[in-house]
């Protein structure tokens, strides 16, 4: 990497291991885009427990901010294994054979409709139980045995009523075929390698799926690449090819471009600030004597560790993960040294603590998978390409499996180390998403993830509200020492660079297209941040812009007063809509069905006026997302 790419890019790379998941967020981008913590976790169950049995007998109280948490869906809280058994998952499989019977039944295939059911099989992925009854479980939907991509579904259910489905198909009903392919492997790969825009690290692997298209379980291969693109940034696409012909039916990138004692310690952003940290004796601290851990055991035991300056290389991994948690004699961490390893230490316990309580305030969520756990956070690191290119400390990434953050400390008068609250935010925001809609990398799905990551990792800015630091709907200010920041959230493509290339302001219509390399997610991200700024501000043009915006540069549509509904609201709206109604291909104009739909969830249960669907509606349409066809949810203008 040259030193211009060096100075130009802040890579911020999250890397999901199992899953071979990758994101990353870029500044002035390239082209790619237990025991103990067991315990901790039953002690969070066991003391939200009367938390819970409060909520069902609180009041509503519409006008202040934690009223939310109340109806509030938490997610992640059933373990994988205790899933099956689940009262409410047996009872929407009940409500599912039923709905497809009866669909069977009205178009008078009552024996394909068997064959049909007979066929489709629905493993669960979550379940939420809300106070008022309510019940949500994902599904991960397999057909004749194999996994069904983009057939994942949500049912929502009630008083042992089925109320709504949310999903982007329905298999039709009837035969679905032979799932002995006609292609061979080896041709799948080659067909699909055309789509392929990189040079290859390893073998390209493959498997067969279904693969919805026009809600028809069309069998296909899930070809898997690694690899380098022009940039020599690293790429791992799943594409999909038909089985029978090779053709191209999807793809989903798996490179996403671009976080008890009380002590106090320096950060980098927000000078002293107070922590959570464990007192420990002399055994506990690995011979280092009695002290204090950055430990935080009011938040999962999640533990910041010093790596001593490990190197990570960007295609292959690697890296000494297995230093202790940092370790202080008299629980005062750090120093005013802007390079002190201490004082980076901090600012990563301090970003993941907010993102924590943030996710717990408003959505009653424990844990970016909810299951009460707190992350890992390595500081301290440098990157490489194949252990020879230096390419420094201006990365991160995010381990989902692991649930580790690890940081990279930044390039000596180009960055700070990659520790900023709203990339903290941002990054462990794609590990709710993994657990929750699981959102694909590529067309409208990819946009929707970076934007929900984007959205959080602001949002948790504005729950910490430092002075030092006023909350903002800009991502990532305090990377590079320049103070640019990656992007724009009320007019997204103020971040485009001197070929005109950069984020969407204006839905296109037909959406986006998945092989169109314009259409990377940290740009097609722009209409959904976009949506959420008006949302949450209205039509009014930030403090900072003010010269150089107009209200109307703020709007695609000529649409004038535009109000917004305070970013608290706007943020409930868009996690309901993500954790209970978006699935894993949905697109924008699904995605403004979902923010309505939750939006009209709030408002039947007293938390929000009516007027607030009407809202959400004019919203979209300001950056020209109209509805699904056929759909009769509510539009800005009857």
């Amino acid at each position: 990497m040259s030193m211009k790419q060096r100075v130009l890019t802040a890579s911020i790379l999250l890397a999901i291991t199992g899953t071979t998941a990758t994101a990353l967020i870029t500044a002035h981008r390239d082209d790619a885009a237990s025991g103990a913590a067991q315990t901790a976790a039953a002690a969070n169950a066991a003391a939200r427990a009367p938390d819970a049995a409060a909520r069902s007998n609180a009041s509503v109280r519409a006008t202040a901010e934690n009223t939310f948490a109340d109806a509030s869906a938490v997610s992640g809280a059933t373990p994988a294994a205790q899933l099956e058994r689940h009262p409410a998952v047996q009872r929407a499989r009940e409500l599912l054979q039923a709905s497809k019977a009866g669909s069977a039944g009205a178009q008078g295939l009552a024996n394909a409709g068997a064959n049909a059911m007979a066929a489709e099989s629905y493993k669960p992925r979550d379940v939420v139980v809300e106070a008022d009854g309510s019940e949500h479980v994902r599904f991960q939907r397999e057909y004749q045995g194999l996994p069904v991509i983009g057939g994942d579904l949500v049912t929502h259910a009630k008083g042992g009523l089925l109320t709504s489905i949310s999903k982007t198909l329905d298999l039709k009903l009837g035969d679905g075929g032979s799932v002995t392919p006609k292609l061979s492997q080896n041709q799948a790969i080659a067909d699909a390698g055309v789509h392929f825009a990189g040079r290859f690290i390893e073998a390209p692997k493959s498997r067969t799926v279904y693969f919805a298209q026009n809600n028809q379980p069309k069998l296909a291969y899930e070809v898997s690449f690694r690899g380098l693109n022009k940039a020599e940034r690293p790429v791992h696409d799943l594409i999909y090819v038909d089985a029978d012909n090779g053709s191209f039916l999807g793809r989903d990138s798996r490179i996403y471009t671009a976080e008890a004692a009380e002590g106090q310690g320096f950060t980098i952003t927000r000078g002293k600030v107070p922590i959570s940290t464990s007192k420990v004796s002399a055994e506990e601290s690995d011979g280092r004597g009695a002290g204090f851990l950055l430990r935080d055991d009011k938040r999962g035991g999640g533990t910041v560790h010093n790596t001593g300056g490990t190197v990570v290389d960007l295609v292959f991994g690697g890296g000494d993960f297995t230093a202790p948690p940092m370790f202080d004699a008299d629980n005062l961490w750090g120093n005013e040294q802007m390079t002190n390893i201490e004082r980076t230490g901090v600012e990563a316990h301090y970003g993941v603590s907010k993102t924590w309580d943030y996710y717990k305030k408003y959505y009653d969520r424990l844990g970016i998978f909810g299951d009460g756990l707190g992350v890992q956070s390595f500081v301290n690191v440098t990157f490489t390409y194949f252990f020879f290119i230096d390419v420094g400390g201006t990365n991160a990434f995010w381990d989902g499996d692991a649930k580790r953050m690890v940081y990279g400390n930044g390039d000596y008068g180009v960055s700070n180390p990659v520790v900023a609250l709203d990339v903290a935010g941002h990054e462990m925001s794609h590990g709710v998403t993994q657990a929750t809609s699981g959102l694909l990398y590529s067309g409208d799905a990819g946009g929707l993830n970076e934007a929900n990551s984007d959205i959080h990792g602001t949002l948790v800015e504005f729950y910490d509200n430092s002075p030092k630091d006023p909350p903002d709907y800009l991502i990532g200010e305090n990377v590079m020492l320049s103070g640019v920041p990656l992007r724009f959230m009320f007019k997204p493509s103020l971040d485009q660079d001197a070929d005109g290339v950069g984020s969407f302001d204006c839905y296109p219509a037909g959406g986006f297209d998945p092989e169109n390399q314009a259409h990377d997610p940290h740009y097609t991200s722009g209409i959904g941040n976009h949506f959420f700024y008006l949302l949450a501000e209205g039509q009014k043009v930030p403090k900072s812009h003010r010269k150089t915006v107009l209200p109307s540069d703020l709007v695609c549509n000529g649409a004038t007063g535009l109000k917004g509904l305070t970013a608290t609201v706007a943020g409930q709206i868009w996690y309901r809509a993500n954790t209970l109604y978006l699935t894993s291909q949905a697109t924008y104009p699904d995605a403004r069905v979902a923010t309505q739909t939750a939006a009209q969830d709030l408002v039947d249960r007293g938390l929000l006026k009516a007027s607030a669907v009407k809202t959400v509606a004019c919203a979209w349409e300001a950056v020209n997302v109209t509805l699904p066809e056929g759909s009769t949810a509510a539009r800005c203008k009857n």
